[in-house]
């Protein structure tokens, strides 16, 4: 009990560190380039009591939980058949690189162009880009599973279903994880960044907004809430799968 509140104290320390540089840095320089803390969230408090808020948020997060789903769901898909099947793992090589290595901006030009700009636009560009990193890991996951087991579920005759859940699931549970937390953490930041550049509403299309007019404070106050999202994500959902994807090595 005592490791975990020293843990748990270790972190305010992190956080209350973070928001001192953070006090630090905008007394040195201009308003109107970055915000105080105070002055983001007296900004952020004015919002939230808004329903145009509210609204943007709901649409945000929307986007987000179903290019995570479809995203992840791909990835995972892929990552299995290709780990298993040196052919197909050649034949989504040359994908795998290129979704990988072109930056977001040129992907979401060329999905304005196909798509126009909308809802769907953004949800293609977050799915395009978030499938590889779940990919990649799966894919390594199941490369790696002692032959052994397969063995086994082959000699007790599980189904394909049975092989999933029982034995590829925990073997590659660990970088699974890790997956989950990295593209939920760029699933915000390309959402957000499709939105800026091609929407006409959302978090990212208020967040344009502010810096047109100026407004430093609403600004870093629509900055804040895309962090509160990540982090809403990741200690209400991701954590707990974490722990039930995890709990067989305890």
């Amino acid at each position: 009990m005592k490791h975990e509140h020293k843990l748990l104290a270790t972190k305010v320390a992190g956080l209350v560190s973070l928001g001192a540089a953070w006090q630090f840095a905008a007394m040195s320089m201009s308003d109107l380039v970055l915000a105080s803390p105070a002055k983001t969230f007296v900004a952020l408090y004015s919002l939230v009591q808004t329903s145009e808020f509210w609204q943007s948020l709901q649409v945000t997060a929307l986007r987000l939980i179903t290019a995570l789903v479809l995203g992840a769901s791909i990835g995972f898909l892929l990552g299995l058949w290709s780990g298993r099947n040196a052919y197909v793992k050649s034949f989504l090589e040359p994908f795998r690189w290129l979704l990988m290595s072109v930056p977001p901006v040129i992907v979401v030009l060329l999905a304005m162009l196909w798509f126009g700009m909308g809802n769907n636009m953004v949800i293609f560009i977050a799915v395009l880009l978030l499938t590889p990193s779940i990919y990649i890991n799966t894919q390594k996951g199941v490369e790696q599973i002692d032959p052994a087991w397969l063995e086994l579920a082959f000699v007790y005759n599980f189904t394909r279903l049975q092989r999933i859940v029982k034995i590829y699931i925990p073997a590659i549970s660990a970088p699974l994880c890790a997956a989950l937390v990295i593209i939920c953490c760029n699933g915000v930041r390309i959402i957000v960044l499709a939105e800026v550049l091609g929407a006409s509403n959302g978090l990212g299309y208020e967040l344009a907004n502010a810096r047109a007019n100026f407004d430093i404070s609403e600004l870093y106050a629509w900055v804040t809430t895309s962090l509160l999202i990540v982090a809403l994500l990741e200690f209400l959902i991701f954590q707990p799968l974490q722990h039930r994807l995890l709990r067989w090595q305890k």
